[in-house]
């Protein structure tokens, strides 16, 4: 997210390719050369996200005199694939996977902090260990969450509840309850951008997480756990209580023909045809920025939590996040690299509506508007975090995980098949 986007894998080959170009995109062992005056920049970002994030590097530019080359690419994984067997990587990324991060930096394509001469310690103060986790590898730093979202989020439109004379569900079982009273009111509950394929492993990933707990969430995407566990198909089979189709505008064909962004229309746009929508914090700022600007945060558009779903794990927070790495060990990169960490960049950014910052010195009245500020509230405030499971898969499962979900929805009967069916290709890609 966030993060509408395609996952596609970094295959075998690209080990030899990462090879034969190391040496010019790895670590620098004289330390950084002297910068070009232009740092280019490749994220998967468009719409509102590119937006704010070009206020970020505009003040970058403002500050250092540097300029920035903003590059985007939706197929990210693939561009930076031929980008580097080309020797010709951008200077800094964003990359949405911390997986790949991890690969990356293994592979020696990354610059780490040490080698940019940046002090990582200094850095890390300001952000929470789930955080700098994911940037740490065989205990180097290799980067920083620029950006950060809940994916306990559920989002409506208040005035749907007040006409229905609804509170805001608490449990599963209310929100079950809500979504059959809004069908006996001739409504359609919800909709899902199933088309895009990744929206549903957010759902699986917040039933699983709050139905069968943080451990066994953690056992599921390290490969402890096989797919065919039937706590799987038990998060499954809460997951077509809702996305069905008796639920959806169109059912089931029409959601596996709606991109993400298409379905937030479908709840929030001038023409609504849903009442309920499922996704991250960034939710929001897309609805408000890009698909009905009319909308007022807290009046026509607002969120509650995730539902509980078993009281013994409570409200854990399901989360994502997208990492600045650097491939180019220059002083522009390194200016650029400690002005991503700084508490000034990730204000400039949460002003802008469009994300929320892990980084702990941005204060909270730096957020423009009250659902971001609640959402950057759920991030801070959580006891329990678990990151988005299917950016931890390793290889092709992460591209392919949400196929298989696509093929649930489609087919629930046949759950047992596909869950079998990807298990044999999760022992490979996990070794066992």
């Amino acid at each position: 997210m966030t993060r509408y986007r395609t996952f596609l894998v970094l295959l075998p080959a690209l080990v030899v390719a990462l090879a034969l170009v190391a040496a010019g995109c790895g670590g620098d062992d004289e330390g950084s050369s002297k910068g070009t005056g232009t740092v280019t920049v490749l994220s998967l970002w468009g719409g509102s996200e590119r937006a704010a994030f070009q206020k970020v590097l505009a003040g970058f530019t403002e500050e250092t005199g540097i300029k920035t080359k903003y590059e985007t690419a939706r197929d990210f994984l693939p561009v930076v694939r031929t980008r580097l067997a080309a020797g010709n990587p951008p200077m800094v990324a964003i990359v949405p996977r911390p997986g790949i991060v991890a690969d990356l930096a293994q592979d020696g394509s990354l610059i780490s902090f040490a080698d940019l001469k940046l002090d990582a310690d200094a850095i890390n103060e300001n952000y929470a260990k789930a955080w700098t986790d994911l940037t740490t590898i065989d205990g180097e730093t290799y980067g920083v969450v620029a950006k950060a979202n809940s994916k306990s989020t559920v989002w409506y439109r208040p005035a749907t509840l007040k006409e229905l004379g609804e509170e805001v569900p608490d449990t599963w079982e209310q929100l079950l309850s809500l979504t059959e009273k809004l069908k006996a009111e001739d409504k359609t509950p919800w909709a899902v951008g199933a088309g895009d394929g990744w929206p549903l492993t957010d759902w699986f990933e917040s039933i699983y997480l709050y139905k069968y707990g943080p451990d066994k969430y953690e056992q599921l995407f390290n490969g402890e756990l096989d797919f065919t566990d039937p706590s799987v198909k038990g998060a499954l089979t809460e997951m077509v209580k809702i996305i069905n189709d008796e639920n959806l505008p169109g059912g089931i064909e029409q959601a596996l023909g709606t991109a993400f962004v298409d379905s937030i229309g479908q709840v929030f746009g001038t023409n609504a045809k849903a009442e309920l929508y499922y996704e991250g914090g960034f939710v929001g700022g897309i609805a408000v920025g890009e698909v009905n600007p009319k909308l007022k945060p807290g009046t026509d558009i607002d969120f509650f939590p995730f539902p509980t779903i078993n009281p013994e794990f409570g409200k854990p927070l399901l989360g994502a996040g997208d990492v600045a790495v650097a491939f180019e060990n220059n002083e522009d990169v390194q200016k650029l690299m400690e002005y991503l960490a700084s508490p000034e960049a990730g204000t400039t950014w949460v002003s802008t509506g469009a994300i929320v910052s892990p980084n702990k010195g941005v204060e909270l009245d730096a957020y423009p508007n009250s659902l971001v500020r609640k959402e950057a509230q759920q991030v801070r405030e959580a006891e329990v975090f678990r990151f988005d499971g299917s950016d931890l898969l390793p290889g092709a499962l992460g591209t392919e995980w949400p196929t298989v979900l696509q093929g649930v929805i489609k087919s629930p009967d046949n759950i047992d098949q596909l869950l079998g069916d990807f298990q044999e290709r999760a022992a490979t890609e996990f070794g066992s």
